[in-house]
């Protein structure tokens, strides 16, 4: 297999998360340089986006969520859902949140930063719908008294697939936009960037997507 990856994409992150926490044998490649126009990568993905884990036989499966539900399937070995159903609602409810309340709200962020002539009231606004996003993210987190260093029961699962990337991407914003306070009022969001290094698949997503950053900035720099 071949996972068609991106290295500062949460979403290709997501992907990578899974097979390494998983221990999978799949190559990791780069996209084809001309993948946004390619014919070829476009019958892989008719969306023309990054992830696309491509199987031995040929078959293609895009979409992160759906490839880290494949891979789930595929290799029970080493499972990274909970068998108990209530677990697993617990954790689904935890990738929701971060992806659909958290990730969401920041993504704007950087483009409203990103101007010469920033406008306050709307960053001000955003930064609000975020805040309550994380504010969320930070009640499940502070419930789960025994999750350790994950985010969910102590050991590594989907959830942890989900929040390295979002949680990589928050860290992201606040160099970006100068305002470390971001975490301030929510302690468990801020503290899992350290307590991910105890898992080396975790803390191998974090490396791969900060390797990824220097190599935007420094094509950034080089454009300007």
């Amino acid at each position: 297999m071949k996972l068609y990856s991106l290295a500062l994409s949460p979403f290709a992150a997501r992907a990578r998360a899974a097979i390494h926490a998983k221990g999978l044998a799949v190559d990791i490649l780069p996209p084809p340089e001309d993948w946004r126009t390619s014919a070829a990568f476009r019958a892989l993905n008719p969306m023309v986006r990054v992830p696309v884990l491509v199987l031995d036989d040929g078959r293609a499966i895009p979409e992160s969520g759906v490839i880290v539900e494949y891979l789930e399937d595929a290799f029970p070995e080493t499972p990274l859902r909970p068998a108990d159903p209530v677990d697993h609602a617990r954790v689904r409810l935890l990738t929701a949140v971060a992806d659909q309340y958290v990730m969401r709200e920041t993504f704007p962020l950087f483009g409203l930063f990103d101007t010469k002539t920033p406008d306050e009231d709307a960053i001000q606004a955003q930064l609000a719908k975020l805040d309550s996003g994380l504010a969320h993210l930070e009640g499940l987190l502070a419930q789960d008294t025994g999750r350790g260093a994950f985010a969910f029961g102590g050991r590594v699962s989907t959830a942890d697939v989900w929040l390295t990337p979002v949680r990589y991407t928050l860290e992201g914003l606040m160099r970006f936009s100068g305002r470390a306070h971001l975490l301030d009022r929510h302690p468990s969001v801020a503290g899992y960037a350290q307590g991910l290094r105890e898992s080396p698949a975790l803390a191998r997503v974090w490396d791969e997507m900060e390797e990824g950053l220097r190599a935007f900035l420094t094509q950034r720099a080089a454009s300007a």
